[in-house]
């Protein structure tokens, strides 16, 4: 396939791809993810609500925009270790093996991704699938937010 490809296969196991940089969870962020969802509950959204109700006594992001930003995250590591889509191969998202969220996120928190090579298989259907054992790491907290086993596929593109 291509030079992406060719970087995963060269990785035993177990290799830490590393972190990304920090990113601070703002009230606008969570507000926006809530509008876009249609999801607008107040341990999310109102702050005063959650101080006042919430026994984390400020807003927390929401699980799913936590695992939203994996993608961010994601880019930023992979770029690092020149594993991109290109014209030869595109990665797709194709889904995760399991899924835990250990940790809220209280707004105005940092939080960053880190990943872990796993595996790859060829698929029978064609492509490459490809497993990185994913967290999202809260700056100060010894608990992630997040936990994950994330699957890509990687095809081939006809050059169109």
């Amino acid at each position: 396939m291509s030079g992406s490809i060719d970087k995963f296969t060269s990785m035993s196991p177990g290799t830490d791809l590393g972190a990304s940089a920090w990113h601070r969870v703002t009230q606008d962020d969570v507000d926006a993810f809530g509008r876009l969802t249609r999801d607008e509950d107040p341990f999310h959204t109102d702050p005063e609500w959650a101080q006042q109700s919430s026994p984390f006594g400020t807003t927390i992001s929401f699980g799913f925009f936590t695992m939203a930003m994996l993608t961010y995250f994601a880019h930023q590591v992979l770029e690092k270790h020149g594993i991109v889509s290109d014209d030869d191969t595109q990665m797709l998202n194709f889904g995760f093996n399991r899924v835990r969220m250990p940790e809220p996120v209280p707004v105005g928190s940092e939080i960053r991704g880190r990943f872990v090579f796993s595996g790859m298989r060829e698929r029978p259907a064609g492509g490459i699938e490809i497993t990185l054992t994913t967290s999202v790491e809260i700056r100060g907290n010894d608990r992630p937010a997040l936990v994950a086993e994330w699957l890509f596929v990687a095809v081939p593109t006809d050059g169109t």
